[in-house]
């Protein structure tokens, strides 16, 4: 009985590039050492003047033309980019890794070993993780496995881009990436296959790719954009828009404070961000998030340079940091007026750690209003500063009502906060 022989495919890896010279060898690497031999990779660059050009020559000339071909033009964004590679790809399974990302040793071979043993599946994806800069870990993908219902999509991607292999056929069939979306044109092309193969995409339990999180990728730099196009998206293909996207992105605004704040006011940014994403609400929906953010201590307490880790309600948790964006050499100090209407009289200790690493100790010993004065020493450079604001007991609110399902652990509220300066 002769043996039966299976040709493997070719596997078309498309790479859209701009200036991440610090990270495109690796990203070629991974993909051109991988232990599956039938792979070809096609980067796009959108004309890169960080040495990226160089970089590819070189790469290029160590993998062979066969192996690595690279195109460098003007181009509208990534996913023109990735387009453009497509059409010039030549395999019958497509993945996709962006120039900053990294396959894991074997992410192929176990793509086409799916692919071989579930001939009717037109997409796999996998687990991921996501890196820093330096490659460190920082934190799993929330992946979820096949099948899952459209309404799913409503709390974002499931899929971890990087890890995700796609059959030709089934591409040319579904369509190209939709190039007029400037950042979640992944989710939308993964929605767009879980509505057409609903029961044809599998899933590989493991690692299959590391997505890179650092200042300049796009998930960091773009988020209001992304969270913009997300609910396009959502409202195009599902119908509604659930009002968590809105409140997600408000409170990355606040938690990015200040060291990711613009030349808008906190309020103007947010504002703004509900003026865009209106058009996917009803008019209460809308209504009722203008009055939840009128009472909310966050926007009562933001300021370009100062942003809290604090409640909507104006408490914060037992450990806190205050982050200050020092501009002016005549800032003395941060003035914070503070409550501790804990639901019984105790006595407790807050500790201050300072910038430079100092502690001290403020005692409350009642209930009531008291002021926190976070002094600025005068030789003090321009920079970025955090203090440390740990209480030494805290409250939780279940605890002593009933009627209540608040858990969280409550230290004191804030009431206001000012930054004071010197008068010479």
């Amino acid at each position: 009985m002769r043996k039966k022989y299976i040709v493997k495919p070719l596997v078309s890896v498309v790479m859209p590039s701009l200036n991440q010279v610090q990270f495109i060898e690796a990203a070629i690497r991974s993909v051109l050492e991988q232990d599956y031999e039938k792979i070809e990779l096609i980067v796009a660059d959108g004309m890169s003047t960080d040495g990226t050009i160089k970089k590819l020559i070189e790469l290029q000339n160590e993998y062979g033309y066969q192996r690595l071909r690279w195109t460098s033009q003007m181009d509208d964004g990534p996913a023109q980019a990735i387009n453009h590679a497509i059409s010039l790809a030549s395999g019958d399974v497509i993945g996709w890794l962006n120039s900053d990302d990294m396959y894991t040793q074997g992410a192929i071979s176990k793509a086409i070993e799916y692919f071989t043993k579930s001939p009717k599946h037109q997409m796999v994806y996998g687990k991921g993780q996501h890196i820093d800069s330096m490659g460190r870990i920082l934190s799993n993908y929330p992946t979820k496995a096949p099948p899952q219902p459209l309404n799913k999509f409503m709390n974002g991607s499931f899929i971890c881009q990087p890890t995700v292999f796609i059959r030709r056929m089934a591409l040319n069939e579904i369509g190209r990436l939709d190039p007029t979306i400037s950042t979640a044109f992944d989710f939308d092309l993964f929605i767009r296959f879980f509505k057409r193969y609903p029961r044809q995409i599998g899933i590989i339990n493991r690692i299959q790719a590391f997505s890179r999180i650092h200042p300049g990728c796009i998930t960091y730099r773009l988020r209001r954009q992304i969270a913009l196009d997300a609910m396009q998206i959502i409202f195009k293909e599902l119908g509604s828009v659930p009002e968590h996207w809105l409140w997600t992105y408000v409170d990355e605004i606040f938690d990015s404070l200040p060291f990711e704040s613009n030349d808008l006011l906190p309020s103007k940014q947010v504002e703004d961000f509900l003026k865009e994403a209106a058009k996917y609400y009803d008019r209460k929906i809308i209504v009722n998030i203008l009055e939840k953010l009128r009472q909310d201590a966050r926007l009562k307490l933001a300021t370009q340079n100062i942003g809290i880790e604090v409640h909507p309600d104006g408490w914060i948790k037992k450990d806190c940091l205050l982050k200050f964006k020092h501009e002016n050499e005549k800032a003395r100090s941060i003035l914070l007026e503070c409550t501790s209407n804990w639901p019984i009289n105790k006595i407790f200790i807050l500790k201050i750690t300072t910038p430079e690493g100092e502690t001290k100790s403020f005692k409350v010993e009642s209930q009531g209003s008291f002021f926190l004065n976070l002094e600025i020493p005068e030789f003090e450079k321009k920079g970025y500063k955090i203090w440390k604001i740990k209480s030494s007991q805290c409250f939780v609110p279940a605890k002593f009502n009933k009627n209540t399902k608040d858990f969280r652990k409550l230290s004191i509220k804030i009431n206001s906060l000012k930054i004071t300066f010197f008068t010479n």
